[in-house]
């Protein structure tokens, strides 16, 4: 998992969206998909209901899980096959890099940044006005983070939610349809198997804790004594002593003691009802605002200039406690049954591929053989019979989690 980048004095990165840009880019597009992702086939499952949303004008948003790093591009194809121009919230760290071109290649394809530590009111705004005028579609990944968990949703943000009740709201107003929210779950297979490309990576992984490698063991096996290795050596250097009992349980007990002890320095209390990506934040932000008095945790307004100089002494004072909020979201992408609970191929590939990622420091494990993109498309919510009298804040939870609902349903179809 990526290491979250901070940006001092972030400023909001708007999309602008090109037709032509949108045509221009197709075949570096599509390479991308090809090469450097691995996918060999794009399966569009579910058109129907987005032609149904669609079908008498109202705008629509589409919400989508997060288990690779190349999904965005599998949703850039398939919405230019349903011919549907969409704009994409995109985590600010997308739109950087290859010398300023992915930014600007990303923006034209409709893409706009969000700051996913703060409360980013301009990103806000773009994906309410997106939606309200009508005229696009638009994308959200509500997870926020790739968590390598191709058969599973992991708890959403309310973002997503707030931005259609806030849409819906306003085109009410105007007598105008509602929104549409389409579920859409995405799922890989691997077309080849991929253990000959798999095994040398999980022996450079036991090497990296000083075992000879298990050459010949069933990569199940291998994957698990990895894993309690690991979450051993975590457990000494926080509690003392490794633990004992079943992997998951012990992942819950050391990601609690990492955030209890954190909340009870910063805010004097713990907040234990919330999701664990919830936790994270608020505590990111909590640092983040005490330590810099006036950085208004990147909501994309004007906010007092931090200097690149102050900027890099606090993150360094910070370190120590955002590298132990880096280590919770990692512990929390290994739900500690994912493999056992199906020892498919592709199960295991993303055990490893997040192994690579976190304990050998690779930016992107990508594919390790020819796939296949399943993109399923579910019937559609209509945001206004989820939005509680125009309570936009209660309603937000239970939409959220029908939100997660209709995506599992949708990932459970999807067989093989």
């Amino acid at each position: 998992m990526h290491k979250r980048l901070l940006e001092a004095n972030y400023r909001f990165r708007p999309a602008r969206p090109s037709r032509f840009w949108e045509w221009a880019l197709t075949p570096v597009r599509r390479h991308i998909v090809s090469g450097m992702y691995g996918v060999a086939q794009i399966d569009l499952r579910g058109h129907e209901h987005v032609l149904a949303a669609r079908a008498d004008g109202a705008p629509v948003m589409f919400v989508v899980n997060h288990p690779a790093h190349g999904d965005p591009f599998m949703i850039f194809e398939a919405m230019g096959r349903l011919k549907v121009p969409c704009c994409y919230m995109a985590a600010w760290q997308v739109l950087t890099g290859w010398l300023g071109v992915k930014g600007w290649a990303f923006r034209r394809l409709g893409a706009f940044s969000v700051d996913r530590e703060g409360t980013d009111v301009r990103s806000f705004r773009a994906a309410v006005d997106v939606l309200a005028e009508g005229r696009r579609s638009l994308v959200i990944f509500p997870e926020g983070e790739v968590y390598h968990l191709n058969d599973r949703v992991t708890p959403m943000r309310q973002g997503a939610a707030m931005v259609a009740l806030a849409a819906d709201r306003r085109r009410r107003r105007g007598a105008a349809p509602g929104v549409s929210i389409v579920p859409c779950a995405l799922k890989y297979f691997y077309l080849e198997d991929p253990t000959p490309v798999l095994e040398p990576v999980m022996s450079r992984l036991e090497a990296s804790v000083h075992w000879r490698p298990r050459n010949g063991a069933p990569l199940s096996e291998r994957v698990y004594r990895f894993a309690e290795a690991v979450l051993a050596l975590k457990e000494i250097e926080y509690t003392g002593s490794p633990a004992t009992g079943p992997l998951a349980e012990r992942i819950a007990r050391l990601t609690e003691h990492i955030l209890s002890d954190l909340e009870r320095r910063r805010s004097g209390q713990v907040s234990g009802g919330d999701p664990v990506p919830q936790r994270v934040k608020n505590l990111r932000q909590r640092i983040l605002q005490q330590a810099l008095p006036g950085f208004a945790a990147g909501n994309g307004e004007e906010t007092p200039d931090v200097t690149v100089q102050s900027w890099r002494e606090t993150l360094t004072a910070l370190e120590p406690e955002l590298e132990d909020l880096h280590l919770v979201i990692q512990l929390f992408s290994y739900p500690g049954d994912y493999v056992a609970e199906r020892p498919s191929i592709e199960r295991i590939a993303e055990t490893i591929d997040k192994f690579e990622e976190d304990a050998l420091g690779a930016h992107d494990a990508g594919a390790r053989a020819p796939r296949r993109a399943v993109v399923a498309f579910g019937p559609p919510l209509a945001v206004a019979e989820h939005a509680d009298g125009g309570r936009a804040r209660t309603a937000a939870g239970p939409l959220t989690a029908a939100i997660e609902r209709a995506i599992q349903t949708q990932l459970d179809r999807i067989e093989r």
